[in-house]
Order: C-alpha cells, then sequence, then structure tokens
C-alpha cells in the first residue's frame, strides 16, 4: 500500500508537469497566427515573419514555421527540410515523459493485484493453521481477503486516472501534429510558389516512419484480473463453508445432569432437531425426560433459531462461570457472557478439567430434516452476537441423524 501510495504521488507529479508543459507549448490562435504570417510573407516581410515566429518562443506552430522562413532567405528548396529538422526536435519534445504515465498506471495496477494474491496466501495460510476455531478461521479469511482486495482497489483508483489523462495528453499532442501540418504545407506553398507540394505530404512522416510503437499494454493485465480474482474469491467462499467441522458422535456414559464430579464434569450439549421444534441436553439441565413437546417449539411453522441461539448462550455462559470460579471464587453468577469470554482468554484457563468440552455440541436430526435447517443450527450453536462484540459459543460439531437436502 504504501509503495502504491508513493505511484500516486509520482504519477500526479508527472501529469501535473506533462499538462502544463504540453498546454504551454501547444496553445496558440493558429489561424490568426497563420493569417498574419501569409500577409507579411506576400508583403515581402521575410523578416518581419521570422520576428513574429521568435516571438513565439517556445510553441511548436511558430518554431517549426520560423525554421523554415529562416531558411527561406537562404535557398527555398531547403524550407521542408528545415521544417522537417525542427518537427524531428519538437515534437519528442511534446512527448517527453508521456509514455511514464502509462506505465506508472500499468505498474499500479500489477501491484494491485500482487497484494492481492500475497494478501489471499497469508490469509489462506492463517486458516490452515491447527488449534484455530471454524469460526476464527472463517472471520481471518473474511479479513484476510478484504485486506487483499484494497490493494488492487487502491491500484486501479491510481490506474484510472493515469490511463485517463494518458489517453488525453496523447490525443491533444496528435491535434497539435496535425494543426502542424495543415499550416506548414499552407506556410510552404506561399515561401515556394514554383514548386508544387504533394497533396499528402506531412513534415511529421519522417517521425511517423521512424516511430515504434512503446505504448505499454493493459489489456492482458486486466484479462488476467477479470479471470483470477472472481475464481478466487469462489475458491474462498467454498472453503469458508467448508471450515465447520463435522465429527462423529462421541459415546457418553450418560446424558448429562449431576451424575458426574465436578472435576471431571462435562457440559455434554445436544441439540435434537424434530419436526416440532429443538430439544436441548446439557449438564445444567435437571429434568433430562424426553416428552412429546419441544423445548423450543415451531413459531407460525418456522424454526425459532435466534431462542436457540439465546439458549446456547447461555448455557455457555454458565459454562464459562463455573470454570472461571475455580480460580476467581468470588465472581458473580450473573456476570455476562463477553466478559466471561475476556476472562477465560486472558487467563488462559485451558489447562483446567472441568467441562473440557465447553466447545463442543452434539446435533442429532430426526428423519428427512431439511439440510439448510440443520447448518442454521451450526450457526446458531457456534456463535452469538452481544453488545460488546461476538462471542465463540460451540464451535466443535458433531453431527447424525437422516438429514436429507
Amino acid at each position: 500500500m504504501w509503495i502504491l501510495a508513493g505511484i500516486a504521488v509520482m504519477a500526479l507529479l508527472l501529469m501535473v508537469e506533462r499538462w502544463a508543459g504540453i498546454s504551454r507549448r501547444a496553445d496558440i490562435d493558429a489561424p490568426r497566427f497563420v493569417d498574419r504570417l501569409l500577409q507579411m510573407i506576400k508583403d515581402g516581410k521575410p523578416a518581419d515573419a521570422y520576428a513574429l515566429c521568435c516571438s513565439g518562443k517556445d510553441k511548436v506552430l511558430p518554431l517549426v514555421l520560423g525554421a523554415g522562413i529562416k531558411r527561406a532567405t537562404i535557398a527555398q528548396e531547403m524550407v521542408p527540410l528545415a521544417m522537417e529538422e525542427e518537427s524531428l526536435h519538437i515534437i519528442p519534445v511534446l512527448e517527453r515523459r508521456l509514455n511514464w504515465i502509462a506505465t506508472l498506471g500499468n505498474l499500479a495496477t500489477l501491484l494491485g493485484l500482487m497484494g492481492t494474491i500475497y494478501g489471499l496466501i497469508i490469509a489462506f495460510a492463517a486458516v490452515g493453521q491447527p488449534g484455530i476455531s471454524p469460526m476464527e478461521k472463517s472471520s481471518m479469511l473474511a479479513v484476510g481477503i478484504s485486506a487483499a482486495m484494497n490493494t488492487t482497489l487502491l491500484g486501479l483508483i491510481i490506474a484510472v486516472p493515469c490511463i485517463l489523462v494518458y489517453s488525453m495528453l496523447k490525443v491533444r499532442i496528435d491535434e497539435t501534429i496535425a494543426e502542424l501540418d495543415r499550416y506548414a504545407v499552407a506556410v510552404m506553398k506561399v515561401l515556394m510558389p514554383e514548386q508544387g507540394m504533394s497533396r499528402n505530404y506531412r513534415i511529421s512522416d519522417r517521425r511517423v516512419r521512424g516511430e515504434i510503437d512503446t505504448e505499454p499494454n493493459i489489456v492482458p493485465f486486466m484479462n488476467l484480473m477479470v479471470v483470477l480474482i472472481p475464481m478466487l474469491l469462489s475458491q474462498s467462499e467454498f472453503i469458508k463453508i467448508g471450515m465447520i467441522e463435522l465429527k462423529l458422535p462421541e459415546s457418553s456414559a450418560g446424558g448429562g445432569g449431576g451424575g458426574a464430579t465436578q472435576g471431571v464434569a462435562k457440559v455434554d450439549l445436544g441439540i435434537v432437531i424434530t419436526k416440532k421444534g429443538f430439544n436441548l441436553f446439557h449438564y445444567f439441565k435437571k429434568d433430562t425426560s424426553v416428552s412429546g413437546d419441544a423445548e423450543i417449539p415451531l413459531i407460525d411453522g418456522k424454526y425459532d433459531f435466534a431462542a436457540l441461539n439465546r439458549q446456547v448462550a447461555e448455557i455457555k455462559r454458565k459454562t464459562l462461570c463455573e470454570i472461571i470460579r475455580l480460580t476467581k471464587p468470588d465472581l458473580a453468577p450473573e456476570t455476562e457472557l463477553w466478559k466471561l469470554s475476556y476472562l477465560y482468554t486472558r487467563n488462559d484457563l485451558k489447562s483446567l478439567k472441568l467441562f473440557e468440552d465447553h466447545e463442543n455440541v452434539k446435533i442429532v436430526a430426526d428423519d428427512k430434516i431439511n439440510y439448510q435447517t440443520v447448518v442454521s443450527v451450526m450457526d446458531a450453536a457456534r456463535g452469538a452476537v452481544t453488545a460488546s462484540g461476538n462471542v465463540t459459543l460451540f464451535p466443535n460439531v458433531s453431527i447424525a441423524g437422516g438429514i436429507i437436502q
């Protein structure tokens, strides 16, 4: 990004300098100037005509026409050669450093693309690190891709004005050269009345024949970006979907409850998806009997994922509270979830044996439960949004049941 910022400054200074330089040399009222010049030549005042050209200082048209008028006082047949030589000198002055603008624009585009690819490499490398929860992996991937795309955006922000200004200046130079050819022929016809001029003669022909096209071509680079970036984004979306880690259900001696001692207690969170709604089983649930009604019933025929998320978040809050109270007995039982998550992470309490499965959830679905319903249950169980930010709940998912599309 800092390299692109430096290129932006260089391109801006170069565009301002070239615009001012070309405008200073090309801005002239050509018809009026040439009419006065031709009138002086017809009146037999070549010295006055040459002085008029000299008054134009470094402007293109007066310099070229003045060279021809000066040479006409020595040998009329040398007038075309004198104008051609002067044009070979002055036209490259107009085009000086012009290609640098296009080059900087192309360079900004390439650096933006390179930054994007590098950022994606870093993002994928971070996602591939072991010991990171799926929710954190998805967040890291999204942040990495966002940061990577910023370089492409900045590169294009620089490249578009560069190419636009380059094209405008190129057109301005071409118009100046065409104007020079037209009026040079008109002056030569007056200076050399006895010699016929070819209808297609132009004093810039020698330059055109010897010119090599050095303009950078941005089309292949843009084609690369158009194909590569959407491909990378589509692949990253598949990777993001694949971040949900599915595990086979572990065998359990019981459905939770108070049968286990505190030192080896487990949350043993389970979510059962039925046609009537959701049932939850966990350590803090006193009544583990199964009834015909759902604990979180359907609302207007639809599953209440928000209520499920609230209950799962409360289970997580109670779990973290019990774990942290091993080291902080005076911890208030009503402490909010985000603060408990912060205390758990800051104090690095992973070594404690209590509720070792506090990141695990088992999802069991009845036969013919829609696939999207299961995915939404996973989302509701894996994380919660609080007033102080996102909190990870139970990111490690074990799944079983008769799921269909």
